[in-house]
């Protein structure tokens, strides 16, 4: 029996947008970005594939993320978020216009409608020093924010940025393979993928005997977000959905695809049989 998980992860992108965040005084590395990587793509035809924003506050940040969000639902965009900023573990990310900085849980807040309104196709680089904190505000109780991300978990240099995400792009607009781009990035970027995070999270929250309380409590946040979206005043789609938060838990398969559909924006890229079989065997080899 196989002890993996397989799947294909497919994240659609056509085009790069750059947050630039950083100060007239420093290396402009998002302006650099820009020109290098527009010029390498009407190279080979891809015109208008990167835009830059020079961000001066939090308020324009979330104005053109705003924008974005309503270009994804007209289901005409796909796009990479890529932050060209300073970046604090605590604080979160720094716009040095406005001295203002955004904690990660709250940028992660701010990208989730967008890749909800992608249907899970949005790819988040934060060229930042720490950004792979925002991991922190992924949870199975809710939609994953972004579909792939890549940031440091330290701090890093203008020049290790700039050499890292100028042949990384090349390479994703040339090749579209993700795993051959990622070879070019610096060894203190990290990566995350949905699925990746789903699937073995899902897998220990079996493996580790999880109460019928803890899914429940799982399923009734899922069931609020739902409830939350049409509005509390229709009492019938309340009741309906506490049935149907019953219903879910108190079978394994139902409870799986409800939670697999709600984190990964409705799509099902690992059956119930698979997981279950890499469940059983890790269980197995444990000695449960």
């Amino acid at each position: 029996m196989s002890a993996e998980i397989k799947y294909t992860a497919i994240c659609r992108n056509n085009q790069l947008l750059i947050f630039d965040g950083l100060s007239a005084a420093e290396k402009q590395t998002g302006r650099w970005l820009y020109e290098d990587v527009s010029d390498f793509a009407n190279s080979i035809g891809r015109y208008n594939y990167c835009t830059r924003y020079l961000v001066k506050s939090k308020v324009m940040l979330v104005a053109l993320l705003k924008e974005i969000e309503n270009e994804c639902r007209a289901g005409v965009l796909f796009p990479a978020l890529h932050f060209e900023c300073h970046g604090d573990p605590e604080k979160g990310l720094w716009l040095a216009s406005s001295n203002e900085h955004i904690s990660w849980h709250d940028l992660a807040q701010l990208v989730a409608p967008i890749n909800s309104a992608a249907r899970n196709n949005v790819s988040l680089i934060l060229a930042t020093c720490h950004g792979f904190v925002i991991r922190e505000a992924v949870n199975l109780k809710a939609p994953c924010p972004f579909h792939f991300m890549i940031a440091p978990s330290q701090e890093v240099s203008a020049g290790v940025v700039y050499d890292s995400f100028v042949p990384f792009y090349k390479e994703m607009i040339s090749t579209g393979e993700l795993n051959a781009a990622i070879l070019h990035l610096n060894e203190r970027f990290e990566r995350f993928i949905a699925g990746e995070w789903f699937y073995t999270a899902i897998a220990r929250f079996y493996i580790n005997s999880y109460s019928y309380k803890d899914k429940q409590e799982i399923i009734n946040l899922i069931i609020d977000d739902e409830v939350a979206k049409a509005g509390y005043r229709n009492h019938e789609l309340v009741r309906a959905a506490r049935a149907k938060a019953k219903k879910v838990v108190s079978s394994p398969r139902q409870f799986y695809m409800e939670l697999e559909k709600a984190f990964l924006h409705g799509r099902s890229m690992v059956s119930y049989e698979d997981i279950k079989k890499f469940i059983d065997h890790h269980k197995k080899s444990k000695g449960n």
